[in-house]
């Protein structure tokens, strides 16, 4: 969530408050050009004339889509100017076969028994795409064409090569399986992101971008799309579009879920919520419920809030209830419970004898209730760290763990925050695309070595796309179907798709993910390259962490010199080795994405500039501490220290503008302020428009250095509106 929503809790609090290891540097020789047709290099090269495309299945809507699709992707990968694609079985007029089937035949020529994933294989002058159904054949042809080169990384825009002619893998032999059965994506549309409008107002534009949404969903091997319905949006309205967003969804094998809120005390955002009274709980919860379930939904997520408790005995009482109603009406409707996170005292309860954190209690409710597993920002299970004042998320391992016999589990992280910490400072962060490997890989294997039951699925919650953040979503995507696979190899998928110099960028950005590691994680410096805005930092005060938080300029004046050495070895020396090794990363990047060409260019400008802004707020912290140690130490050198660090926001704000131009929704929608549904009233990248959270810590530097004081709220910028 966003902590404006706070402002009402956060006022009442105050009243009670007194006044990644070392790595050698990127290669010094000329860079490999970043061509999108490269990829073809290692490609058999096909007449035109003798080759069929032959697509074998039942007829239906999404084998529609699938042919428009292939006569779609086809010729603009293989320089065509059409194909067409055959109904049936190859019947040998050409001498090269593409057999896109569930046919029994194809199987039992496969001498596969498959029943969920598929099998691409060549056999001499033949190809065959092989699935045993219509929901996995889509899996597979999307599969195959991204052995061809395609990559769908993002729900508006694609890389598509153009090969030179027709090109087929010399060899090809797959089996893909899911790991699990529910994968899929929770558009947090309580935020302004680019979905809220599309999946949440009306209108013909909004259901087309939305099954275009759907679309990419299937071509990423994905079959969920869920997101936050709002009481502010009319339900006669909504439910019309909702139905034809389900309609669409359903005719290309994907379910839609609703999450709402459970009970009114929680809702701090512009949630749906089921119970207004205690009072009255029964009677609002069914009357909501059979509104709700007016909509063809296939999964229906409550809620429970953050920050905020209430009687245990009451809330198992409301999920119990709420899950065999919904069992009553509307049996294929899977219900489940949001297990969130938060160490705050009022969420610790006492029940049954027990100390039990509040989102626990979920685990003592009918078994028919799922359980979706939460956490947060780009923390994991695994590691020992975590945010919300836990110090890992440990607890949520084990309630998952404990869980699974009991019920469906999915598990519930993110792929961006929006919380002053990632795109909207902005920060590229693939420490996001590891910690979510590192859940996927060792969640399947612990899970089957421990001999329990598998998740049911993996859900992201997702806060927008840009600045790289589509890239989290579409590589979990991938993880999902080969969950032994390693990190790099996940790298290696996305960098291939820029050609001879893939392996490079490669190698690249898995260093920028090893410092990111190091420092970041690992020397829990990640406070200091994201931002803080007026309602947070009232939230900290009041005990509410919402990220990691850096030491505070006025806290550094106040050290003695012991304390001020100690925090310039672990902090400033730390930040200092990792802007000085990002800076040979971002060379290396830029260098290599000057030489792309037309295809790649848009996907290759918007990973060099996230190396670009990693190392620019890195080094604009590390020059305005500077300018203030300096300063406390009585130097003369903190205005020169302070003016560059000044200097490098606008170097920011020159990277902002560019890559606003790349943006793939409208820029007004993105970074305009404007009424919307949500409780903020501008969109999701008007901070990063701004470069609010580099003015406001600039303005915090010199009122300090210049003045000797904090800067009083009443003259920063709030970023929070």
């Amino acid at each position: 969530m966003r902590w404006s929503a706070l402002v009402p809790l956060l006022a009442l609090a105050l009243l009670s408050v007194p006044g990644c290891g070392d790595s050698d540097g990127p290669s010094t020789s000329a860079p490999a050009a970043c061509h999108a047709a490269d990829v073809a290099a290692d490609m058999d090269e096909v007449a035109a004339e003798d080759v069929g495309v032959y697509l074998d299945a039942p007829a239906s809507a999404g084998v529609d889509v699938l042919r428009s699709d292939l006569e779609k992707y086809l010729p603009a990968l293989w320089g065509l100017d059409s194909i067409t694609v055959s109904s049936g079985a190859p019947d040998g007029s050409k001498a090269v076969s593409i057999w896109i089937t569930t046919s029994d035949s194809a199987r039992d020529s496969l001498g596969v028994t498959l029943t969920d994933g598929y099998v691409l294989r060549r056999s001499d002058q033949s190809v065959t795409v092989y699935a045993a159904d219509e929901t996995n054949l889509a899996y597979a042809t999307y599969g195959f064409l991204e052995r061809l080169g395609a990559r769908f990384f993002h729900p508006k825009a694609e890389l598509i090569p153009s090969l030179g002619g027709v090109r087929l893998p010399k060899t090809l032999d797959v089996t893909e399986k899911p790991a699990w059965p529910t994968r899929g994506i929770q558009e947090h549309t309580l935020h302004p992101i680019e979905m809220m409008s599309v999946l949440n107002e009306p209108s013909a534009e909004h259901l087309a971008d939305a099954k275009q949404y759907i679309d990419w969903l299937v071509k990423t091997g994905q079959n969920l799309i869920q997101w936050p319905l709002m009481d502010t949006v009319p339900w006669t309205d909504f439910a019309p579009h909702a139905q034809a967003i389900a309609d669409y969804a359903h005719s290309r094998g994907v379910k839609i879920g609703a999450v709402v809120q459970m009970f009114a005390e929680s809702s701090l955002q512009n949630n749906y919520v089921l119970i207004q009274s205690d009072a009255t709980w029964q009677a609002d919860l069914e009357a909501k419920l059979d509104q709700l379930l007016g909509v063809s939904w296939d999964v229906v997520e409550l809620a429970l809030g953050e920050f905020i408790g209430a009687n245990p005995a009451d809330v198992i009482s409301w999920l119990n209830h709420a899950t065999s109603y919904v069992n009553g009406k509307a049996p294929n409707v899977e219900l489940s419970a949001q297990i969130h996170v938060g160490n705050y005292p009022n969420l610790w309860l006492d029940y049954q004898g027990k100390k039990t954190f509040f989102y626990h209690l979920a685990g003592y409710t009918d078994g028919k209730l799922g359980s979706s597993v939460h956490t947060v920002f780009f923390f994991d299970l695994y590691r020992d760290w975590g945010t919300y004042k836990h110090d890992n998320f440990f607890l949520q391992r084990d309630y998952l763990m404990e869980q699974l016999p009991k019920r469906k589990v999915r598990y519930f992280p993110e792929s961006a925050y929006w919380i002053a910490a990632d795109v909207d400072v902005p920060q590229f962060l693939p420490e996001y695309i590891y910690a979510r490997w590192l859940d996927i890989s060792s969640l399947h294997k612990d899970i089957r070595e421990q001999g329990l039951p598998e998740l049911d699925g993996h859900v992201m919650f997702s806060s927008g796309k840009e600045w790289n953040y589509w890239l989290t979503d579409y590589l979990a995507a991938k993880m999902q179907w080969d969950p032994e696979a390693d990190y790099e190899s996940f790298l290696g998928h996305y960098t291939s798709s820029f050609g001879a110099c893939g392996s490079e960028l490669r190698t690249d950005l898995s260093k920028l993910t090893e410092l990111q590691n190091e420092y970041l994680f690992d020397k829990r410096l990640v406070g200091y390259v994201s931002g803080e805005d007026n309602v947070l930092d009232l939230g900290f005060i009041a005990g509410y962490e919402s990220h990691p938080r850096r030491v505070d300029f006025e806290k550094v004046t106040a050290m003695d010199e012991g304390e001020l050495a100690t925090f310039e070895t672990n902090v400033i020396g730390e930040l200092a080795k990792y802007v000085d090794k990002l800076r040979p990363l971002e060379k290396s990047v830029v260098a290599r994405c000057k030489t792309a060409d037309d295809v790649v260019k848009p996907w290759c400008d918007e990973l060099s500039d996230g190396f670009v802004i990693d190392r620019l707020r890195a080094e604009h912290t590390l020059g305005l501490y500077r300018a203030v140690i300096d300063s406390a130490r009585g130097g003369s050198t903190s205005l020169d220290l302070l003016a560059k660090a000044k200097d490098i926001t606008k170097q920011a704000e020159t990277v902002i503008a560019r890559r606003e131009t790349g943006y793939r929704f409208p820029l007004s929608q993105l970074v305009d302020a404007y009424q919307n549904p949500t409780i903020y009233e501008w969109g999701y990248l008007r901070q990063t428009h701004l470069a609010c959270f580099w003015h406001r810590q600039d303005i915090q530097a010199e009122t300090l250095i210049t003045e000797g004081f904090p800067a009083s709220f009443s003259v920063l910028p709030s970023c929070d509106d």
